[in-house]
């Protein structure tokens, strides 16, 4: 199994009496110097990764010319695009977003996110069934389907890690150490669909807000029958499917600005309980200082 984070499914037409695993093709990635495969001893048979260095050129303006958006003004304008134009996202622009969103951070750099990129008008059609006739999904021209796949680290973890070290992480007699504690935290101190969840959401996010760094609009979606899905799209099994994300351009109007809650709601100060007010700092307030020796002194009671 190749280590692939980017699957597309563009132009997919279905033969006659074919199963759906005959459907599928690996994403085609470009040729470049900065490819390369990292064997490893350890792993399966034929089990190789390959590995990009850093995007080393994206494009530095949106689709029409304009400047990009500064990240914090992306962040400020973003809405969940309720309807999509027909308008085709460059691919340019769709190979830099998953470029960077493949920058996200990950624990031990096991990158577990796994994405199928959905064009072909049919299969929108064919995931939108699976996602409650959601109009959007039909709508835009790229919808973007992030998901893990429990226990598929241990593909990987081998070649990452050594690809780690060749890049100066770490020395060579550290390798079994970092796989066994990064074995130890997986297969012992949590969910497989946790931490898959937690990772794909952060490698989601980047991608969402880049796009919205271009002048492109998003949509991310949690309505969606996951078993479904996987059928539709041949995913495995083991698969767990996190969430859909539409790319294009939005039709307008577009949402208005629905407000947040107030910082004070739901940031504490040190600990829970001590509203955040945006100062250093410092000793518990009053009430929580009363309260905790409130609760020595009924603990220190002789019974």
């Amino acid at each position: 199994m190749a280590a692939i984070g980017f699957i597309r499914a563009n132009a997919i037409r279905e033969p006659e009496n074919a199963g759906i695993s005959a459907l599928f093709k690996p994403w085609n990635r470009p040729s470049a110097t900065s490819v390369r495969s990292n064997f490893s001893n350890d792993t399966e048979p034929g089990m190789k990764a390959l590995f990009r260095d850093k995007p080393a050129a994206s494009p530095e303006h949106c689709p029409d010319g304009r400047p990009m958006k500064p990240l914090t003004q992306a962040l400020l304008d973003r809405r969940a695009t309720s309807h999509f134009k027909p308008d085709p996202v460059p691919d340019e622009y769709l190979e830099a977003i998953l470029q960077f969103g493949a920058q996200a951070p990950s624990g031990y750099n096991l990158q577990p996110w796994r994405f199928v990129v959905v064009r072909n008008k049919e299969n929108r059609e064919r995931l939108k069934k699976a996602a409650y006739n959601q109009e959007k999904i039909g709508e835009a021209p790229v919808i973007i389907i992030a998901f893990g796949i429990r226990e598929d680290w241990k593909n990987y973890i081998d070649a990452i890690v050594q690809e780690g070290v060749q890049r100066g992480f770490g020395k060579p007699e550290m390798v079994p150490k970092i796989k066994q504690q990064a074995s130890d935290f997986l297969e012992h101190a949590i969910p497989q669909p946790v931490w898959l969840n937690r990772h794909t959401m952060i490698a989601f996010t980047t991608m969402m807000l880049v796009a919205e760094t271009y002048g492109l609009d998003t949509a991310p979606m949690e309505g969606f029958d996951p078993e479904a899905v996987k059928r539709a799209f041949n995913l495995p099994d083991d698969a767990e499917v996190v969430a859909l994300l539409a790319i294009g351009f939005a039709k307008e109007p577009d949402k208005p600005y629905c407000g947040r809650l107030a910082l004070e709601e739901f940031v504490y100060d040190e600990r829970y309980g001590q509203r955040w007010d945006g100062k250093d700092g410092g000793p518990p307030g009053k009430d929580i200082s009363e309260k905790i020796d409130q609760k020595a002194t009924e603990t220190l009671q002789p019974a």
